[in-house]
């Protein structure tokens, strides 16, 4: 006698979680620092708002699901294995006040390990460092450290003050990290 499989997500509901997670990106990148509300994103897809967290275990998942979206359309936008591209990224960034007011709050409730960020926070900084490894070479994982922190900083600083230069300074701090001298110790 076979045995009944439990059936996966069907091929609708993934559209529809995709076009979700796409519809909120964007609210999120085009609105000010406060963001936008889970209303204005149900409504900018055309349901209700318990229609989108249908899609999502929590209201909380659905803001770590965006910046994961974020994270892999960016991956494919910018080249991440140059500073070049960093910058350019950076560059991108801070003209997205409500996406990077998200981070900033995603990364504090990170600190409860109970949160839906705190695996995503744990997961982009290993994959952060592999980056900086690439880009910086081997033995230098405490510029890394140093370079995401100052970025993370930098952006949380510049919410309060949009007159931080987060490109300029992060630029200044690399490149007094990675002179000659700055060496692995």
């Amino acid at each position: 006698m076979p045995t009944k499989t439990p059936r996966g997500p069907y091929a609708k509901g993934i559209a529809r979680r995709a076009e979700i997670l796409k519809i909120a990106l964007d609210a999120y990148q085009s609105s000010g620092r406060q963001g936008p509300t889970l209303r204005s994103i149900a409504a900018a897809v055309g349901v209700t708002e318990a229609a989108v967290l249908h899609y999502f275990d929590s209201k909380d998942d659905l803001l770590v699901a965006i910046l994961e979206e974020r994270d892999r359309t960016y991956g494919e936008t910018y080249d991440l294995a140059s500073p070049d591209g960093v910058w350019a990224l950076m560059e991108h960034t801070i003209r997205t006040p409500g996406l990077v007011k998200l981070f900033v709050d995603m990364s504090a409730a990170a600190a409860d390990p109970q949160h839906p960020a705190h695996r995503f926070m744990q997961q982009r900084s290993e994959e952060l460092a592999g980056l900086g490894a690439r880009i910086l070479g081997p033995g230098r994982e405490w510029q890394t450290r140093v370079l995401v922190a100052a970025m993370e900083g930098l952006q949380a600083q510049w919410l309060r003050d949009p007159s931080v230069d987060v490109v300029g300074d992060l630029k200044r701090l690399y490149d007094a990290l990675t002179a000659d001298g700055a060496g692995t110790t």
